[in-house]
């Protein structure tokens, strides 16, 4: 999302797409304009790509999509994109995922272990998509291998918000054979929905202020745009109001900014990104003198915020009860 390698940007070019013949050959479906035979699964990816045939077992999926479809049932045999922090313990990315029970291709940015990959006999590799066609964390040079080793799903979720996204979610789920309506699921689809209405009344009582999103690194802070993360999408779209970025690049996310700049957008609230590698509020109040300056620091507004909080009901709960509760502090 910001524009350094190891947390990777919303930015760069389409992957190449193999030819018409290797995709169908692959599990992909031509459009005829009919349906002709009925198949045990059929769907069409955020790409236009028609899947049919024989519902996916085996599927790999990125740790974004693996952790939603997790709550709904699925189970991959792989997963590649951040699982586990440094120091060992799970990232929160990876949400509800047993890591003790599927294979993981790559960590980081540029790691996809493509021979573990095909050792794994995918019938299905899964990936989110912040920038058109571009899979997630499957390396552009290994991109051309992954297609012609299982066919590729992509679930678009550029400017989509977080109730929108997890539906996505739960679409792909039942196409691939969940039960997507049991008890459980439907009791943890209610909380959230709760959740978001708690929070719209939270928004009501900060009416007048504005919140920003803000990343923070010894480099530099980072002024993010409300409209690309599905987490804030949510909350603006609740009526909670932000200042946007004048100038964001990277794929229109965000706005660098030098610590001496740092004071460019002065907003009552900031939503500060805690994502691992991130400087903290206790962080930058000890060492940059130009945060302690901004209004929401002294105001003791800065509330922790995930930019890729995992699409699952749980995980988009916790966060929307938790600054939700800080918005009535305001």
């Amino acid at each position: 999302m910001r524009s350094d390698l190891s947390r990777r940007r919303f930015l760069g070019g389409a992957l190449a797409l193999g030819a018409t013949a290797t995709l169908a050959a692959c599990g992909y479906q031509e459009d005829t304009g009919g349906s002709g035979t009925s198949q045990a699964w059929s769907y069409t990816d955020d790409r236009g790509r028609k899947l049919g045939g024989d519902r996916p077992k085996r599927i790999v999926a990125q740790v974004t999509a693996a952790a939603a479809l997790w709550e709904f049932g699925i189970r991959p045999v792989g997963i590649f994109g951040p699982s586990k922090l440094p120091n060992g313990e799970k990232d929160p990315l990876a949400g509800p995922i047993d890591l003790g029970k599927v294979q993981s291709l790559g960590n980081v940015w540029g790691e996809f272990n493509y021979d573990r990959y095909v050792s794994l006999e995918p019938d299905l590799l899964i990936s989110v998509m912040y920038l058109r066609d571009e899979l997630w964390y499957v390396p552009a040079e290994q991109a051309e291998a992954v297609e012609k080793a299982a066919p590729t799903l992509g679930v678009d979720l550029a400017g989509v918000s977080m109730p929108d996204g997890i539906e996505k979610f739960r679409t792909l789920a039942k196409a691939l054979g969940a039960d997507v309506n049991t008890p459980r699921i439907n009791e943890a689809k209610a909380t959230f929905e709760r959740a978001g209405q708690n929070f719209a009344d939270a928004a009501k009582t900060v009416n007048g202020k504005t919140a920003l999103l803000v990343s923070a690194t010894k480099e530099g802070m980072w002024a993010g745009n409300a409209q690309g993360f599905p987490s804030s999408k949510q909350m603006a779209e609740a009526g909670l109001t932000f200042l946007e970025p004048k100038a964001p690049g990277d794929g229109n996310y965000w706005e660098q900014l030098s610590w001496e700049n740092a004071g460019k957008y002065r907003s009552d609230i900031i939503l500060l990104d805690n994502r691992h590698g991130n400087l903290q509020s206790e962080q930058l109040k000890a060492s940059y003198p130009t945060w302690r300056q901004l209004p929401a620091v002294r105001a003791g507004n800065v509330f922790a915020w995930n930019p890729e909080t995992p699409f699952y009901y749980e995980a988009a709960t916790e966060q929307l009860d938790r600054l939700g509760s800080s918005l009535r502090t305001v």
